[in-house]
């Protein structure tokens, strides 16, 4: 079941000086059927189930409203620190492809080699996959690249407190009920040296098939 409820000022203000990571250890183990909460820092908190990474991480709450894609999503290096909030109802269902290189020796299906995002939230994520480029789940690809994920939340009302709000800062905690009185600091990517992090740090070959 839904539950959504709101952080008081006491909560918020409580968080000060603390720090969450927003970024997880790759290869934890999933975190399917655990409870998970989607905490965004000026406003409601969420309830649903977690089938990602059994990790805890903040970042910066966005939405996405691409219909395909997730996979080209989650890897975007624009996304890096921000949670991914995909207004398709349902995600998964077509799996993860492998990361196989084109002609060009580029990713074929992947925008980076690595998710970027620092977490995702969905309506609801589709137990079974079906596509012939599939290797594994997306549960199993948010699991084996650290993602935490949490889904059975209302995605709507996250997007319209987005929308009229404005991107806010929010956390994904996998495990026990929400306690106000635990809660733990946001941190706020902007203050990171992003590009750094996603940035090429050694030259690469872009192949030119047929050339001489």
């Amino acid at each position: 079941m839904l539950q959504v409820r709101y952080l008081s000022e006491k909560a918020v203000a409580g968080s000060k000086g603390r720090t969450m990571p927003f970024s997880a250890a790759r290869a934890t183990a999933p975190a399917a059927s655990l409870p998970a909460t989607l905490t965004i820092r000026d406003g409601p908190v969420f309830q649903g189930k977690a089938f990602g990474a059994n990790a805890n991480i903040s970042g910066e709450a966005v939405f996405t409203t691409s219909l395909v894609g997730y996979p080209e999503s989650m890897t975007d290096p624009s996304y890096r620190g921000q949670i991914l909030v995909f207004t398709q109802p349902l995600i998964g269902n077509y799996g993860v492809p492998s990361a196989v290189r084109d002609e060009y020796n580029l990713l074929k299906y992947f925008e980076s080699p690595h998710v970027q995002c620092a977490g995702i939230v969905v309506s609801d994520v589709a137990v079974n996959y079906s596509h012939w480029t599939a290797v594994e789940s997306l549960s199993e690809w948010c699991a084996r690249e650290g993602v935490p994920a949490i889904s059975g939340v209302d995605t709507r009302a996250i997007v319209t407190h987005l929308r009229e709000q404005g991107s806010s800062l929010a956390r994904i905690s996998i495990g026990e009920e929400y306690d106000a009185d635990e809660d733990e600091g946001f941190v706020d990517p902007g203050q990171i040296n992003l590009v750094k992090r996603v940035t090429t740090k050694a030259p690469f070959v872009v192949e030119s098939p047929g050339a001489s």
